[in-house]
């Protein structure tokens, strides 16, 4: 085993298990559709912590030669992942039955939830500069990665549906529209 797949083992494992718990939100919702309102808001909350959620296993990948195997490292992605998990873990009602508006739901945990994507895009990004990520030295990479802090830290303070449907599904938008322009070779 190596020093890398010692540590994807750990990262790998709770973002999986966040994912899951995201997928597994989605299913109850799916199956408890004719008893509640699911709305907007939680769904599209729920798609951009799974858009992020593997957008960190691309960091990780590049990050494979030069993260240093020792305990502090360890203790830092338990720390990561363990906050995503439990961003993971709210975005949907644990017993949709008993929220007969997911709307409610998310105007209850969308601070935590979006705040810790922001929290944790900071040093996703700070790692990536650090390491000269090719699309940071792009103006079309630079203005995708702040649209996307701005537009995170607006979907935070947002108190109304509307804005916050509207800057959820751009935020969810950005992702396939960076995959493509990064496939492209524009960035």
């Amino acid at each position: 085993m190596s020093s890398f797949e010692l540590i994807f083992s750990l990262f790998g494992l709770l973002l999986g298990l966040s994912l899951a718990e995201v997928l597994g939100g989605f299913g109850k919702a799916v199956k408890a559709r004719a008893r509640v309102r699911i709305g907007w808001l939680t769904p599209l909350l729920g798609l951009l912590v799974m858009l992020d959620l593997t957008s960190f296993w691309i960091t990780a990948w590049t990050a494979r030669e030069t993260t240093p195997v020792n305990y502090l490292t360890l203790m830092l992605l338990l720390i990561f992942t363990g906050l995503y998990y439990l961003a993971a873990v709210l975005v949907f009602p644990e017993d949709p039955d008993r929220v007969p508006d997911f709307d409610d739901h998310y105007w209850a945990n969308k601070k935590f939830v979006i705040g810790a994507v922001f929290a944790l895009n900071i040093p996703n990004y700070a790692y990536e500069w650090t390491v000269g990520a090719s699309y940071l030295a792009n103006w079309i990479g630079l203005a995708i990665m702040a649209s996307f802090l701005l537009l995170l830290a607006f979907a935070w303070a947002a108190r109304t549906r509307r804005p916050s449907v509207v800057l959820l599904a751009v935020l969810v938008f950005l992702y396939p529209l960076s995959g493509t322009l990064a496939a492209l070779g524009w960035y």
